[in-house]
């Protein structure tokens, strides 16, 4: 008895083919659910979705349809797909239009960026999928195969670009989509015309058929892959320009990095680099394959000091008090609070304030930020109260970066 039966996969393709108020009930509810997941950033409710979701079962069928050049199935397919695109679209719309969280989360932005990797996953997903079905027992492979391509978040995406007329949005998520549906459909198409041959069936797909399918599936995926280039290229200089960092800079806390066009920006913290030294960083970029980019240091340091000023403004915090205090604007934090007033009392003459922030470095970890203001008996001090400062630091568990502000 053959594992793998044409039969089987017939009767399980046209399953999936029903067009009947219940299916679409489900798809609207599933649209929701994933768009709440989306909207909420919450990847375990997304899942959830794509796993009650009926959109696998038009795609496979227009596949299949393709397999066996079944003009009838392939337009119910057809007829079908479209049904439920318009119908997920349109909940997905309507609910990012009423919806009260209106940023657009990682899990929505993580579907504007189709790269040849989806590709990949939609088309070993698909084949998956279609030997799945072609098997009596089936097993647990097409659920997998629904979260492996990720049909619905897409469709989510979409309807949010819709709601709030972010046309990027859709084009994006809508290539997505594309490719997924596409390289699917495709993979079914070939496992179907694998199985036939397999069988000994005849095939009653031309040649002109192959060669227009394989004409599309190369026009879909040269977008995916110019997006795939850009993403490894993304990846080589973060990779090159941390080792810069890490060798050129080790005495700087990196508050910000980024890479902008051609242009390098760091946002540093620590003892003040000359405009001598800036130059020679910018020129031993060469060294890390990176001379094609210009070097642009910002220094949220004046000497051995951080400006009030310049703290504020990167931390977003304000603070006109003369006198001796705690920052009111510091967050809910025991042990930082707890370094804040011991500073304080311990040194009532020589530290003027006491403000706190959060930066987020290269590596993409949080730490605190304590930048100390001093008056003029403090500054000949300021070794002691630094060294004081992190020993408080250590013994409450704060990772803190020590810094004295200049008003």
């Amino acid at each position: 008895m053959q594992e793998i039966s044409t039969d089987v996969l017939n009767q399980n393709v046209r399953k999936g083919l029903t067009l009947n108020w219940s299916t679409q009930a489900i798809l609207f509810c599933a649209i929701i659910i994933a768009c709440i997941g989306l909207n909420t950033n919450s990847a375990p409710i997304v899942i959830g979705a794509m796993l009650i979701s009926p959109l696998m079962g038009p795609i496979v069928g227009i596949g299949y349809a393709l397999g066996n050049s079944n003009s009838g199935l392939l337009s119910r397919g057809a007829r079908l797909f479209a049904a439920q695109f318009i119908i997920a679209v349109t909940g997905a719309t309507i609910y990012f239009f009423v919806s009260p969280l209106n940023a657009a989360t990682d899990q929505l932005l993580a579907r504007t960026e189709p790269t040849l990797w989806d590709v990949l996953i939609a088309f070993f997903g698909g084949f998956a999928g279609v030997i799945s079905s072609a098997k009596k027992d089936g097993g647990n492979v097409v659920p997998g195969v629904a979260i492996a391509t990720a049909l619905m978040p897409p469709l989510c995406t979409i309807g949010y670009g819709i709601s709030h007329l972010n046309w990027s949005f859709v084009w994006g998520a809508g290539y997505l989509f594309l490719i997924n549906a596409f390289f699917i459909a495709l993979a079914t198409a070939v496992g179907t015309i694998f199985f036939r041959i397999r069988s000994s069936e005849r095939l009653n797909v031309s040649v002109k058929q192959e060669v227009i399918m394989l004409i599309v599936a190369i026009i879909v995926i040269i977008p995916s892959s110019i997006s795939a280039y850009s993403i490894v290229q993304k990846s080589y200089v973060t990779a090159q320009l941390s080792q810069f960092v890490e060798d050129k800079l080790p005495d700087q806390y990196i508050a910000q990095q980024s890479v902008t066009g051609k242009t390098i920006q760091l946002t540093v913290i620590g003892t003040h680099l000359s405009d001598q030294k800036v130059k020679s960083l910018d020129r031993s970029l060469k060294v890390y394959h990176l001379d094609h980019y210009a070097l642009s240091i910002k220094q949220l340091t004046r000497g051995n000091y951080i400006t009030a000023k310049e703290f504020q403004d990167y931390m977003k915090q304000n603070n006109s008090q003369t006198t001796p205090a705690v920052n009111s604007q510091t967050p809910e934090n025991k042990s930082l609070n707890q370094v804040q007033s011991d500073l304080v009392k311990q040194y009532p003459r020589q530290i003027t304030n006491v403000l706190t922030g959060e930066v987020v470095d290269k590596a993409n970890h949080k730490r605190q930020l304590i930048a100390i203001q001093l008056t003029s008996r403090g500054q000949k001090s300021r070794a002691t109260i630094q060294a004081t400062a992190n020993k408080l630091a250590k013994a409450n568990d704060v990772d803190a970066v020590i810094q004295f502000v200049q008003s």
